[in-house]
């Protein structure tokens, strides 16, 4: 995990809580997330959280396209 995720303990947290749940543990903290297919994306993080039946089960880090 890069130093980034472990900075962050809200979001260290959200693996294997639904999506529903990380939506509103982020949208509670003032973090604000887009939901897209299988991910939930975290944009002030550049993260996204990756989902498998509604589970989070991966977190990613993504760059800014150009």
């Amino acid at each position: 995990m890069s130093r980034q995720l472990t900075d962050n303990p809200i979001i260290k947290h959200l693996i294997g809580l639904s999506r529903h749940h990380c939506a509103q543990i982020l949208s509670s903290q003032g973090v604000g997330s887009i939901e897209f297919g299988h991910w939930l994306a975290i944009p002030s993080q550049q993260l996204l959280l990756v989902f498998r039946h509604q589970q989070c089960v991966a977190i990613d880090e993504y760059r800014l396209a150009a």
